[in-house]
């Protein structure tokens, strides 16, 4: 019997054609990827331990980048002035670093400016505003028209380090549901119609039936993992979403990942492209500013 030709849907460690395709797939989309350098600067950001992050993200447009929100930016919990009021709600207020594309070839900075960025659902939209090098372009991305299916291929492309990057490939478990017993973490909304896969092999069996991740009486919190903003692709090469937040099986490093939504992604662009000269860049209502 002749081996499938499909590539789409796969629940078991990928096969040479498989890898094959994944290596020819990653070749493919590499040129819309960027890496994205966030610095986080000032009394508010004091706290961190690493004031600067070296990320990922992707053109869709020649001077457009799409990342996650985690990387451009942060938000702040404030306690209300008036002392009277112990139960007064916290204000919300939120902080956007100073954030560069590298280019590839020359390693060059590109300043960029946050069009839009929604914390709830980890999106953010950046412009390239300085003019790249002579020789250097960014080659865009296609942009999926639908979410990925069940068991499709996810392959994700991270940066490493001094702008090395990998592939992680992964197949979709989940879209706009959870299979595990996890919570997204804060400030994210966990109702966002996530789109859940698996980061480091293709199911495989993991997480095993008796992990944490399914028989804990209470949603396990998720973190942020260091390829937090990696652009996802699916089989044909589309992008469709921008990894977020994961949860890892106690005692070992099989993890589940979420990534923000094509439908989120697309709403972002939209505001993107209509905001007005005096509409907030942050598109959740409940940050003040």
């Amino acid at each position: 019997m002749a081996p499938p030709t499909t590539t789409r849907r796969h629940s078991r460690t990928p096969d040479r054609q498989l890898q094959k395709h994944l290596e020819g797939l990653y070749l493919s989309v590499t040129p819309s990827v960027v890496a994205i350098d966030s610095h986080f600067l000032g009394s508010k950001n004091w706290d961190l331990q690493n004031p600067v992050r070296h990320k990922t993200g992707v053109f869709v447009s020649p001077t457009t980048i799409v990342t996650s929100a985690d990387v451009v930016g942060r938000v702040f919990a404030e306690k209300p002035a008036d002392k009277c009021c112990a139960a007064a709600a916290a204000l919300h207020r939120s902080y956007i670093a100073h954030n560069f594309a590298i280019t590839r070839d020359t390693h060059q900075p590109l300043r960029t400016n946050v069009l839009a960025v929604c914390f709830s659902h980890d999106v953010a939209v950046l412009e390239v505003v300085d003019v790249p090098p002579e020789g250097t372009w960014f080659t865009p991305c296609s942009i999926a028209k639908s979410p990925p299916e069940k068991g499709g291929v996810v392959m994700g492309v991270v940066h490493l380090a001094d702008m090395q990057f990998g592939m992680m490939p992964g197949h979709v478990r989940a879209v706009g549901e959870k299979t595990v017993k996890s919570k997204a973490p804060w400030p994210l909304d966990d109702g966002s119609g996530w789109v859940e896969f698996d980061s480091r092999q293709f199911n495989g069996g993991y997480p095993r039936s008796w992990s944490d991740l399914f028989t804990s009486k209470e949603a396990i919190t998720g973190i942020r993992p260091p390829f937090t903003g990696s652009p996802l692709f699916n089989g044909d090469g589309e992008f469709f979403g921008v990894a977020s937040w994961g949860v890892t099986e106690k005692g070992t490093q099989h993890s589940v990942t979420y990534g923000a939504s094509l439908l989120q992604i697309m709403a972002a662009l939209e505001y993107a492209k209509n905001k007005k000269p005096d509409d907030p860049i942050v598109m959740d209502t409940w940050i003040q500013g």
